[in-house]
């Protein structure tokens, strides 16, 4: 899963949506990235079983919001921070994993903490929002 993540042609893809699915707090946890490739195909990025999002966002910019690169960040201390908090109730969270990008045009950076992800191209059935 890290290398699907970390091997997908990040740079200079665009980001045109960023989502949060809290209709189902605690049960249904999610977070959806809209990309347009550098081959112009179109993808949903579908981060599911999340358990915290970090993102600064610089606006004001005019410009198309590009990727600089994308990873997966096994020592980062918001990742750390999260399984520590959860640990004394008994939940384990080793398969929590901390997905950064970092964009070019304005120098934002997200982090999402969610145990698994799924990359579907636009256009497949599928309901990224749920019911």
């Amino acid at each position: 899963m890290i290398d699907e993540f970390n091997s997908l042609p990040w740079h200079d893809a665009e980001l045109q949506e960023l989502s949060i699915d809290r209709r189902s707090p605690g049960a249904r946890d999610e977070v959806c990235l809209r990309v347009v490739w550098p081959d112009d195909g179109r993808a949903a990025l579908i981060f599911r079983d999340c358990y915290g999002m970090k993102a600064e966002m610089n606006f004001g910019v005019i410009a198309t919001e590009h990727i600089d690169g994308a990873s997966v960040i096994e020592d980062d201390p918001g990742l750390i921070a999260i399984r520590d908090r959860w640990k004394p109730l008994g939940v384990q969270l080793d398969m929590l994993r901390c997905y950064r990008l970092q964009t070019s045009s304005t120098s934002s950076e997200i982090r999402i903490y969610a145990k698994q992800f799924q990359v579907v191209k636009l256009g497949e059935e599928i309901d990224v929002r749920g019911p």
